[in-house]
C-alpha cells in the first residue's frame, strides 16, 4: 500500500512527543497545515496538535476501539476505511470523541489503514479544538454616542466588566429580512445561472459545530446522516452550554473593540461567526464579509432617544445594528423601525450622500458596527476581483469565488458559489481546492433542490467509470453516496438498478476491495420497510415472484415485480428480502411455505429490507447449480 504520508512527517510523528525536536514539530505542523480536513483550524491549534499527534498503521479486520471504553484519543484517517456503528468512514476524515468520555459504539478497521492519532487533552491541559483566549494586548478603541448625538472615542483604561455584552442567542432577537431602502446589498454574482451552491466550508464555526455539538465517534462533515457514539450526547451538550456562550460574547466584543490594524485572523474569524447570522450580510460573499469584518468599528449608544443622524446630515458610514432598535422619522411623517441585523446609511459609492430622515435610538444600549464610506465602496466594488466566471458558448455556467483562510496566503483557492446543474455534476470529478474540501458531500446533500432525479447523477457516474483515471474517484463518490444517503437507493427502483450495474462494473474490473466496502455499506445502511398489499381474493395473482428459501441456505427474496402493479406502486422491488409477513418471521422459511402464506391471505403486511448483494449471491448460486458448477462461496 502506497502511503499518503510524507516520509519526513511520518518519521517525526513516530517519535515520542518528549523526544521531538523543534525541527520535528515544524515538519509535523507543515504536514498538518496542508491537510484539507484540518484546513479550518488556526495556527495555535495546529501547533498544539503537533505535540500530541502520532502516526499509526492498523491491519484489516481488527477492533480499533470498543463501546464503553474511555476515549483517550481521536483519529484522522489517511488511507483504508473503518466501520463506526452503521457508518463507513473513508479518507480523508476524522472520527472519535475529541473531548473524552466513554465511547458509545465499536469501531472496526475494515482494511489496512493509516491514521494520525491525536491524544485528547487532560484536565489541566488546553483542548486543541478550543479557541485561543489570549490576554488583551492590543489597543482598545470604540465610539460612544451621547444623548445629544456627540461622538466620543473610548481608548484603553475603561473597565471591561462595566459594559453590557452582545446578545447570546440571535434566534431570540427580532430579525427582519427587509433592509433599509438606502442600503444596496451586493449579491455574490450577477450572472444568470439558474442554480446556486455554496458549500459553506470556510467558516471556523463549521469545525467547532462538527466537533462540539452532536458528534460522537463520527465526523459529521464527512458523514452528515446522523451522529454516532453519542449516547451521552445530552450531557456533552450541557457542558458546552455551561461554558461557551458568555465567553463567546465577550470574545466578540473584544474583537470589535480592537483597532482594525490590530485584528488577527482569529479575531476576523470570530466576527465572521457572529456577523453571518445577520440579514445585512446575508447576500454577500464570504470574502466580502471577511474584509468588512477586518475594517468595522464598534459604536455604542447608551441611552434611548439619542439622535444618531440628523435629517439632511452628510453620511460617511454604513451601519449595522447589533443590539437594540432605532427609529427613522422620514420628512413625509412616515416612521420606520429597524432592528438587530438591519442596516442603514450610505450606498457603495464615493458620491456625497445625505440622510433622508432623522435616526434615533428607541431603547438603551444600542450597539452598531460601522464601515467607513471609503472602505465600504472599495470592498463592495472590488468583489469582481475575487470571482471567476466560466463561460461556455457565450453563457456563464459556473462562478468561483476566491477565498483565503488566513493572511499568510498559503491556504487559498476557489470555491463554487453558483453554477448550472450540469456543471455542478461535472465538478464532482474535478479537482477541489483546499478551501472547498467537502464539495462532494455538500452536493450529495443538496442536489435534491435542483435536480429532478438522482439518476441524472448516476448515469454520468457510470459513464465516467469507464475512464481509467476517473474510476477510483467515481467509486469514492458512490461509496459516500451509499453511506450517507442510502434512502436515495432503497426507495427508488431505478437507483437500485443503478447500484446493481455499478456492482457489476466493480466485479468486471476486479475492484474487489471497493466491492467489499460497497457490500458493507449497503448491509449496514439498509432499513426495514413496510409494504401493505390488498388482494381481491385468495386466487388473485401476487404480481411479484420470489426465490431463495431455507432449503438453499438463503432468506426469501423478491426476484421480479410486475411493472405498474400494486406491488410496484407500494414500493416492493427486485432484491428486497422478505423479513416478515403479517407478523410471521420469514428469515428461516422454505420457499414453498412462504408462497403458501402469501397466497392464502388477502391482506398482506410485508416487512422487507433491501439486500441486493446477498440477492446477487443467491442468483449466482442458482446459476452454478443449473450449470453443474461446484459452488465457491
Amino acid at each position: 500500500m502506497n502511503s499518503p504520508v510524507d516520509p519526513g512527517a511520518r518519521q517525526a510523528l513516530r517519535k515520542k512527543p518528549p523526544e521531538r525536536t523543534p525541527e520535528d514539530l515544524n515538519i509535523i505542523y507543515s504536514y498538518l497545515h496542508g491537510m484539507e480536513i484540518l484546513s479550518n483550524l488556526r495556527e495555535h491549534q495546529l501547533r498544539l496538535m503537533s505535540t500530541r499527534a502520532r502516526y499509526e498503521r492498523y491491519s484489516g479486520n481488527q477492533m480499533l476501539f470498543c463501546s464503553e471504553t474511555i476515549a483517550r484519543c481521536w483519529y484522522i484517517l489517511l488511507s483504508g476505511s473503518v466501520l463506526v456503528k452503521d457508518s463507513m468512514v473513508l479518507p480523508p476524515c476524522s472520527f472519535g470523541k475529541q473531548f473524552g468520555g466513554k465511547r458509545g459504539c465499536d469501531c472496526l478497521v475494515l482494511e489496512p489503514s493509516e491514521m494520525i492519532v491525536v491524544e485528547n487533552s487532560k484536565d489541566n491541559e488546553d483542548s486543541i479544538l478550543q479557541r485561543e483566549i489570549p490576554a488583551r494586548q492590543s489597543r482598545r478603541r470604540f465610539r460612544k454616542i451621547n444623548y445629544k448625538g456627540e461622538r466620543q472615542t473610548i481608548i484603553d483604561g475603561v473597565d471591561i466588566n462595566n459594559y453590557l455584552s452582545l446578545p447570546a442567542d440571535l434566534t431570540k432577537m427580532h430579525l427582519t429580512d427587509n433592509p433599509h431602502p438606502q442600503v444596496t446589498h451586493v449579491s455574490s454574482s450577477q450572472s444568470g445561472c439558474s442554480i446556486a451552491s455554496d458549500s459553506g466550508s470556510s467558516s471556523l464555526s463549521d469545525i467547532y459545530q462538527a466537533t462540539e455539538s452532536e458528534v460522537g465517534d463520527v465526523d459529521l462533515t464527512r458523514l452528515p446522516e446522523g451522529p454516532v457514539d453519542s449516547e451521552d450526547e445530552e450531557e456533552e451538550e450541557e457542558e458546552i452550554d455551561r461554558t461557551d456562550p458568555l465567553q463567546g460574547r465577550d470574545l466578540v466584543r473584544e474583537c470589535l473593540e480592537k483597532e482594525p490594524a490590530d485584528k488577527t485572523d482569529d479575531d476576523v474569524e470570530q466576527l465572521l461567526e457572529f456577523m453571518h447570522q445577520l440579514p445585512a450580510f446575508a447576500n454577500m460573499t464570504m470574502s466580502v464579509r471577511r474584509e468588512l469584518c477586518s475594517v468595522m468599528v464598534f459604536e455604542v449608544v447608551e441611552q434611548a432617544g439619542a439622535v444618531i443622524l440628523e435629517d439632511g446630515q452628510e453620511l460617511d458610514s454604513w451601519y449595522v445594528i447589533l443590539n437594540g432598535t432605532v427609529e427613522i422619522s422620514h420628512p413625509d411623517g412616515k416612521i420606520e423601525n429597524l432592528f438587530m441585523g438591519n442596516s442603514f446609511g450610505i450606498v457603495p459609492t464615493l458620491d456625497k450622500q445625505h440622510m433622508h430622515g432623522a435616526v434615533r435610538t428607541k431603547v438603551d444600549d444600542c450597539q452598531f458596527v460601522c464601515i467607513a464610506q471609503q472602505d465600504y465602496w472599495r470592498i463592495l466594488n472590488h468583489v469582481e476581483k475575487n470571482t471567476h466566471k466560466v463561460e461556455e458558448e457565450g453563457e456563464i455556467v459556473m462562478v468561483h469565488e476566491h477565498r483565503e483562510l488566513d493572511r499568510s496566503g498559503t491556504r487559498k483557492g476557489h470555491i463554487v458559489i453558483k453554477a448550472t446543474p450540469e456543471r455542478l455534476i461535472m465538478h464532482l470529478i474535478e479537482e477541489h481546492s483546499i478551501v472547498d474540501p467537502t464539495y462532494i458531500e455538500d452536493f450529495l446533500l443538496t442536489y435534491r433542490t435542483f435536480l429532478e432525479t438522482p439518476l441524472d447523477v448516476g448515469i454520468k457516474l457510470l459513464e465516467w467509470f469507464k475512464i481509467d483515471n476517473l474510476r477510483d474517484k467515481v467509486t469514492r463518490i458512490v461509496l459516500l453516496w451509499v453511506n450517507n444517503h442510502f434512502n436515495d437507493f432503497e426507495g427508488d427502483p431505478a437507483m437500485t438498478q443503478f447500484l446493481e450495474e455499478f456492482e457489476r462494473n466493480l466485479e468486471d474490473t476486479k475492484m474487489n476491495g471497493h466491492l467489499r466496502l460497497l457490500n458493507i455499506a449497503c448491509a449496514a445502511k439498509a432499513k426495514w420497510r413496510q409494504v401493505v398489499l390488498q388482494k381481491a381474493s385468495r386466487e388473485s395473482p401476487l404480481h411479484f415472484c420470489l426465490t431463495g428459501g431455507s432449503e438453499k441456505g438463503f432468506g426469501v427474496f423478491v426476484e421480479e415485480v410486475e411493472s405498474g402493479s400494486k406491488a410496484a406502486d407500494a414500493g416492493l422491488k427486485r432484491g428486497d428480502q422478505v423479513m416478515e409477513v403479517n407478523g410471521q418471521n420469514f428469515e428461516n422459511i422454505t420457499l414453498a411455505k412462504a408462497l403458501e402464506i402469501l397466497r392464502n391471505n388477502t391482506h398482506l403486511a410485508l416487512t422487507v429490507k433491501t439486500n441486493i448483494f446477498v440477492f446477487k449471491e443467491l442468483l449466482s448460486r442458482t446459476e452454478q447449480e443449473k450449470s453443474g458448477v461446484p459452488h465457491i462461496p
